[in-house]
């Protein structure tokens, strides 16, 4: 979950056709409603584990789905990153990609991984053992194939998903050429079926039976539809429209608002598309509608550090809870507040004094000195 990607347009006046618009998106470096974007969905992964248990409305249980917005953006913007460095340079380097996804990912991950497991070997425990027994599977990046009992390990099956995805897609990319851009819609269809109740003897795990990789393969075929000059002039005439971001946020309330209580299937198949309207709205553009709201400072900031946030959630969770039962209080709101403001400090002081640091090394030893910033 980073911070600088693909630089704001150079003329801040909105294209007048396709043509215009295309070229304007082409020379966009920076799409500048995306860390709003994060920022929306890491605080819906936060409000979700922080439910007291107090019920409420459809909308209020479904903050879970904030995974899936930040998988559609990631694989947009991914894509976009590697077809861009194939159209500026002639080729893709999986070298600069996996060195620049390494110091960016790794070093934070593997600091939370050490604590963890250094504070379940001190304090013997039930969820001691659990840790210990289920951190290989976090550690190798694997943890989306079995189930994680471990509350601090759980939430790495999200990011052995997106480990997953930089391992294979990048690679596909590169070497699979135009291709690719034909056998990613039935990989698309291919991991979409299980949650539809298909290959029901399959010992799948499940996750797979939920949501798989579906919401990353969409925003990968959504950066490949607009990277295209022709398909990106079609669209633009509805997705361009300076009102076209809030049409799709009610698309994507809408749809997140669907009585179903099993979600799976059509459901989710819905809400994953509204997720990538509306990202697709945001950065065929950049002024539009929802530009005020999703660049106001705490959006972009949280953004920023929202993959720091999303790792140290879970660490500042026990502390947050242990505080409020002591006080007597069971109030969700004020425990997303707390856990919120609690985790995004922390997450700031690792972005600033550690993951900056690490980061700063791929402009010195990197293999592909950073050409373009992820």
């Amino acid at each position: 979950m980073s911070t600088s990607e693909v630089v704001r347009a150079t003329s801040a006046a909105p294209a007048a056709t396709g043509v215009e618009a295309y070229a304007a998106f082409q020379a966009t470096r920076t799409f500048g409603s995306l860390d709003g974007l994060r920022a929306i969905s890491i605080l819906a992964v936060l409000w979700h584990h922080t439910d007291r248990g107090a019920g409420g409305s459809i909308l209020n249980a479904r903050g879970f789905l904030g995974v899936d917005l930040f998988f559609v953006i990631s694989g947009f913007l991914i894509v976009t990153l590697l077809l861009r460095e194939r159209k500026r340079t002639g080729d893709i380097s999986l070298k600069g990609f996996y060195f620049r996804r390494f110091l960016r990912i790794f070093p934070p991950y593997y600091l939370v991984l050490a604590v963890i497991s250094l504070t379940a070997w001190l304090k013997p425990g039930h969820n001691s053992e659990a840790v210990l027994t289920q951190l290989p599977w976090s550690v190798f990046y694997l943890s989306n194939m079995v189930h994680m009992e471990s509350g601090f390990l759980s939430i790495t099956w999200s990011l052995s998903t997106e480990e997953q995805f930089y391992m294979v897609v990048p690679a596909l990319q590169k070497y699979a050429g135009r291709l690719f851009r034909w056998v990613l819609p039935a990989l698309y269809v291919l991991v979409s079926l299980p949650p539809f109740g298909l290959f029901p003897d399959l010992p799948l795990p499940s996750f797979f039976r939920q949501t798989t990789f579906g919401p990353i393969l969409l925003g990968v075929m959504l950066a490949h539809l607009l990277d295209h000059p022709r398909a990106f002039a079609r669209l633009w005439p509805v997705l361009g429209h300076r009102l076209a971001t809030l049409g799709a946020a009610l698309l994507v309330v809408l749809a997140l608002a669907q009585p179903a209580a099993d979600i799976s299937g059509w459901p989710r198949v819905t809400i994953h598309w509204s997720m990538a309207v509306l990202l697709a709205t945001c950065v065929v553009r950049e002024r539009h509608a929802l530009e005020p709201i999703l660049k106001l400072w705490p959006m972009r900031r949280i953004g920023v550090v929202s993959y720091g946030i999303y790792l140290y959630h879970m660490l500042v969770w026990y502390f947050v809870d242990r505080a409020m039962q002591r006080l007597g209080l069971s109030s969700q709101p004020l425990f997303f507040v707390a856990n919120t403001l609690g985790s995004w400090l922390v997450a700031e002081l690792s972005f600033r004094y550690f993951e900056t640091r690490v980061m700063s090394l791929r402009n010195r030893i990197g293999p592909d000195r950073a050409k373009v910033a992820t």
